[in-house]
């Protein structure tokens, strides 16, 4: 992201996890034609929650880094038209299973542990990198993460056994004991949304089943797993965090493997 870009963002109040979205919208276009590359998207029907923040990114780009007239600039771009996506994407066992196989291969930390606890405790991107040391919690033997999420809201998420275990296996061979936060880089602070979700896209290049992998994907995975488990929507609103049930419901879709279970009981 270019400094002029950085500066707009930052004296418009932009949260830093947005800041990052945006980077990496504007990075993953790769292409100087971004007025272009967004008309492609809108009219490939994107989803409308695809479309609004690309659309936002560019318009942000071209009037700091390419000085277009910020009363003009909304003419040029299309209108955010797209499709409402009424389903949330998730992975299926087998491709969670190819996913897994393929974070086994990275050897940087903490992305690698990230990477494996995303679809296991279902937190937003911004919200688990986020965490200290202070977030992880024990009671009556239950790990568990409590923090302030999206908005603001305090939130508690018990951790699955395979989660504890991904976690006792990260801090045995943490280096920087003492730093208070609990994926801090090199540097000292903590891990961007962007160290993971450049890892993410290397995933989704390599294995041509993991198209379109992203950290929100494994979140829906995380729903998509517990629902199949007949965890109540009530229940799962509270471990995702959403204001509205209504959101939570999107959830509720019958996925192609439940579907094909439901014909096979024919045969």
């Amino acid at each position: 992201m270019t400094a002029a870009l950085q500066r707009r963002l930052k004296q418009r109040g932009l949260l830093p996890s947005t800041r990052e979205k945006y980077a990496d919208i504007l990075d993953s276009a790769k292409t100087d034609d971004l007025i272009g590359w967004l008309n492609r998207k809108v009219n490939a029907r994107t989803p409308l929650g695809t479309v609004l923040p690309a659309r936002a990114a560019v318009k942000h780009y071209l009037i700091s880094v390419q000085g277009y007239d910020e009363d003009a600039v909304d003419s040029l771009l299309p209108k955010a038209r797209g499709r409402v996506a009424s389903q949330r994407q998730a992975l299926s066992p087998r491709q969670l299973a190819i996913y897994f196989a393929a974070v086994d291969t990275i050897e940087t930390e903490p992305s690698r542990t990230i990477l494996l606890l995303l679809p296991k405790v279902g937190l937003r991107i911004s919200e688990i990198v986020g965490l200290r040391m202070e977030n992880l919690k024990m009671q009556d033997d239950t790990h568990f993460f409590s923090f302030r999420g999206k908005g603001d809201k305090h939130r508690i998420v018990p951790l699955p056994r395979p989660a504890v275990l991904t976690l006792q296996d990260y801090l045995d061979d943490r280096v920087e004991v003492d730093n208070p936060w609990l994926f801090p880089t090199s540097r000292g602070g903590p891990i961007t949304p962007h160290g993971v979700r450049k890892y993410t896209r290397r995933i989704a290049d390599d294995f041509p089943e993991l198209s379109g992998l992203s950290p929100h994907v494994l979140r829906h995975t995380y729903a998509t797993s517990l629902l199949r488990k007949g965890v109540n929507i009530a229940t799962l609103q509270a471990l995702m965090g959403h204001k509205n049930i209504q959101t939570t419901q999107r959830y509720l879709h019958p996925d192609l493997e439940t579907l094909a279970g439901a014909v096979g009981a024919l045969d």
